[in-house]
């Protein structure tokens, strides 16, 4: 059974005249009473025929509501309770079928089903021919016994060879091999979508793909990726915490392209590591005490050090070998 609404409800000046709440009320009772109207066709002690003040608070109306439906004339009283009243040009009277006409809709779908599944049938690609006609042959063999899946198999070979020089089936077509586009790992994206306050927005779509685009040129960046992360948390927090409203989130993928950089915390910038040479402050330290035992007598311009200079460029160089040792070993 069908509750149906005129097209035509919106413009009837009773409806016009109600507060939609009421009208809500009223669509929501009318469904209400035609489902027991459809039980009692089955089983009379299912529906009575009306609903109580019981079934009006379910579903969550007021008795000023109901007495505003019955003055505009779309309920009345009955047997103690309320039914709704059918109104031309605001909706149509359910009907409860027969079993006859049952019984015809069962027919009618039964055949429409039938029809779609041969037209699809019908559509199949030849390379499929083979795997259904083998599966349809097991069946056919186990129900009717008269006709065998070898038999089907030969069928189906038949509608392919002649389609090619050889006896093989048709090759399915290969696509165009293309470029696969860079998307960012799938657990990295989805913990940022997860961690972003507003919407992501549907995947596959323009902005999702473009979202996951984004993530994934700055997860090249282990640091920037580290940023970004932060970023978000911190975005996060000002949203929770009231200081940017709800309203002016935007998409992420926007949110990407425009404004994480100003969320993040400003990037460290790599210390310049320290190259030891004969006259810095590390080698004078452990070179000073010893000063005394080496010849200063040499000149640089003339391509003859001293020996002091060739003491404190050998202790420079050894700093530097530890250095890079230890920077291997982390």
């Amino acid at each position: 059974m069908w509750f149906i609404v005129d097209d035509q409800m919106a413009d009837d000046r009773r409806i016009r005249r109600l507060p939609l709440a009421t009208v809500g009320l009223w669509v929501k009772l009318c469904v209400i009473h035609s489902k027991g109207v459809s039980m009692q066709a089955k089983d009379p002690a299912a529906y009575p025929g009306h609903f109580d003040k019981l079934d009006l608070k379910d579903a969550g109306g007021t008795m000023k509501q109901l007495q505003q439906l019955i003055d505009s004339g779309l309920m009345e009283e009955h047997d103690g309770g309320w039914r709704p009243v059918y109104a031309e040009g605001i909706c149509k009277e359910p009907r409860t079928l027969t079993e006859e006409q049952r019984e015809a809709r069962r027919k009618a779908g039964s055949k429409g089903g039938r029809r779609k599944a041969a037209n699809q049938k019908a559509k199949q690609p030849s390379s499929n021919l083979l795997a259904n006609s083998q599966a349809n042959g097991e069946q056919n063999s186990s129900e009717t016994g008269s006709e065998t899946s070898s038999n089907l198999l030969e069928d189906s070979q038949a509608k392919t060879w002649h389609k090619t020089d050889t006896y093989t089936d048709i090759p399915s077509p290969t696509p165009p091999a293309g470029k696969p586009k860079q998307t960012a790992t799938p657990d990295v994206y989805a913990a940022i979508a997860e961690a972003y306050p507003g919407s992501a927005g549907a995947k596959g779509r323009k902005t999702d793909l473009e979202a996951r685009g984004l993530v994934s040129a700055i997860a090249e960046n282990p640091a920037q990726l580290a940023r970004l992360q932060s970023a978000v948390r911190r975005y996060r927090r000002a949203v929770n915490d009231g200081q940017v409203p709800r309203r002016q989130i935007p998409r992420l993928n926007t949110w990407l392209r425009d404004q994480w950089e100003t969320w993040a915390p400003e990037p460290i910038t790599p210390t310049r590591q320290h190259k030891h040479t004969w006259n810095c402050e590390h080698v004078h330290q452990l070179m000073d005490s010893h000063e005394d035992e080496y010849d200063h007598t040499g000149s640089l311009r003339e391509g003859k050090p001293s020996k002091w200079y060739l003491a404190c460029q050998a202790c420079a160089d050894e700093l530097n070998n530890q250095q890079e040792t230890s920077k291997e070993k982390q």
